[in-house]
């Protein structure tokens, strides 16, 4: 054992090798740099050190096997490129739509291919010290070209950053002489991925007219033509709260073939960017601005998923009033973002959902949701006038919700490919909107404005899913709006006009209508 060590280190000193750390580095950096926008880099430290201290010891044990130091790092290299290949190449299978392997089959003759290697390494003849070079050589030039993308990446956003830092430019006009209690109460509920009736009915089967019919027996209007104009759950909403198509800093139409899941690890579109700024401004907005400086109490109510979820949340504790978080408030212990990116496109894919976190998402992303529908049936504060800001995770995926409310296995809860997981959550969330407005109308002290509305439709994106590439601007887009305000609606209403509409007649404001 000495007298291995003793070559070993002569070995390493004459033929440096690099190689295992920098490709088990690789996976780690090149996500985040094709993440950057909406990844902090303190993200990458624990995945960092796992993957290289994992590279570490599997090199010591396959050097000890093979009895050298530079097939060990062959084997170990050999071993991270398939490991953090797996979960891409998988999807790259599932995308191609012809069959969908098991990962009991795949995962296997992955790892017999690796085994293949390692006994190829053993057994040859040579002593690996030019490859070894070569991967040298490769690896460090991957490595380079990421830190040179992160380093320009923070060069191009620093002025950007300090020009962004101005809030919203659009102005709140005073609203004077207003007295609170006589003042609705407002619930602006956001539904993620909602898709318009029209959307259900052609590529779902799914006939959702009474639902509608319903709202407008109740005092609805229902802006059947409202479209919205990007994809984006966090920058469809900042539209709506700030009253204005913003643009500083970014370009808010978007190409939706430019857009790819998250999930992927691959790059957004560069129009589609989370950035520090939208995150405030989506946080600090101005609608819950105009009405707190007239005496309403702003509230958020959210959950797990509710974008950058630490940055948001860093922002709603310093601007709302109230901020109800039934993932934080459950102790919950996901994965950020990031990690679960980078855990998925891995040979860790297969016990993601079902080993990893799937017996707490199966219960507490449930019970998160029904807590905040809860919640908004149950509130009662005569001597408050409140602004409710909700955000739901629903119908959009994890699949975790029946049509009745019963649980959905682990399997599905990304499986757009069957149309009846994403029809049951629709029907599922549906029928909990209904009880809650039920309750919001019989409870509230004089009538609220409600808007219930979708941020987006349907994306078609999703790996499995087949719909019509426009699909994704079709929005629900409902108000009840108490008095004689529902005649000031209009079917093609743009969700960014809703609170200048609201503004405009409940609370004497002069906003100009923008363009639809």
């Amino acid at each position: 054992m000495k007298e291995f060590f003793n070559n070993t280190f002569k070995g390493i000193k004459s033929h440096p090798v690099i190689h295992p750390v920098l490709f088990a580095a690789f996976p780690v950096l090149f996500l985040y740099s094709q993440n950057i926008s909406e990844t902090a880099f303190n993200q990458t430290y624990y995945p960092l050190l796992v993957s290289i201290s994992g590279s570490l010891v599997l090199w010591i044990l396959l050097s000890l096997l093979m009895k050298s130091v530079f097939k060990g790092a062959l084997a170990t290299t050999v071993f991270v490129i398939l490991f953090y290949s797996y979960g891409r190449f998988y999807d790259l299978i599932e995308n191609w739509n012809k069959f969908i392997p098991a990962h009991y089959h795949l995962l296997p003759i992955s790892l017999f291919i690796w085994g293949y290697c390692v006994y190829f390494i053993k057994i040859a003849k040579w002593d690996f010290k030019n490859v070894t070079k070569i991967l040298n050589v490769v690896a460090a030039v991957l490595i380079f070209i990421n830190l040179v993308n992160i380093g320009w990446y923070q060069v191009k956003t620093a002025n950007a950053r300090e020009e962004n830092s101005v809030h919203s430019t659009v102005s709140s006009p005073s609203a004077v002489n207003l007295n609170t209690e006589n003042l609705p109460d407002i619930y602006f509920i956001i539904l993620d991925e909602y898709a318009h009736p029209d959307t259900m009915k052609e590529y779902y089967n799914y006939d959702n007219s009474e639902f509608i019919r319903w709202l407008e027996d109740k005092g609805f209007y229902v802006a059947s033509g409202s479209r919205t104009r990007t994809p984006a759950s966090p920058q469809a909403m900042a539209q709506v709260l700030n009253m204005e198509y913003l643009t500083s800093g970014w370009r808010w139409d978007i190409d939706i073939n430019n857009y790819i899941e998250i999930n992927t690890g691959k790059k957004y579109s560069e129009d589609y960017v989370y950035t520090d700024n939208l995150f405030k401004i989506l946080a600090h907005n101005n609608a819950a601005n105009f009405l707190k400086d007239i005496g309403y109490k702003y509230i958020f109510i959210g959950n797990v998923f509710t974008f950058n979820i630490k940055l948001f949340h860093s922002y709603l504790q310093k601007y709302a009033d109230q901020y109800l978080n039934y993932y934080l408030s459950d102790n919950s212990q996901y994965f950020t973002d990031f990690q679960e990116m980078l855990l998925k496109t891995s040979a860790i894919l297969p016990f993601y959902y079902t080993r990893i976190i799937g017996p707490e998402y199966k219960f507490s992303l449930r019970s998160q949701t029904i807590n905040a529908i809860e919640y908004l049936k149950h509130i009662t504060d005569p001597n408050e006038t409140k602004f409710i800001f909700t955000y739901f995770l629903c119908p959009h995926e994890p699949f975790v919700f029946g049509s009745r409310g019963e649980f959905v296995e682990p399997t599905n809860w990304q499986n757009y490919k069957e149309k009846k997981f994403y029809r049951d959550q629709y029907i599922f969330i549906t029928s909990e909107i209904k009880d809650v407005i039920e309750s919001l109308l019989k409870n509230s002290r004089r009538p609220p404005i409600i808007i219930i509305q979708s941020d987006h439709g349907l994306r078609p994106h999703h790996p499995g899913i087949s719909i019509g590439d426009s699909e994704w601007q079709k929005i629900l887009n409902a108000y009840y709006l108490p008095g004689d305000g529902k005649k000031l609606l209009y079917d093609n209403i743009s969700p960014v006009n809703t609170f200048r509409l609201i503004f405009n007649h409940y609370f004497g404001a002069s906003y100009e209508l923008l363009e639809d």
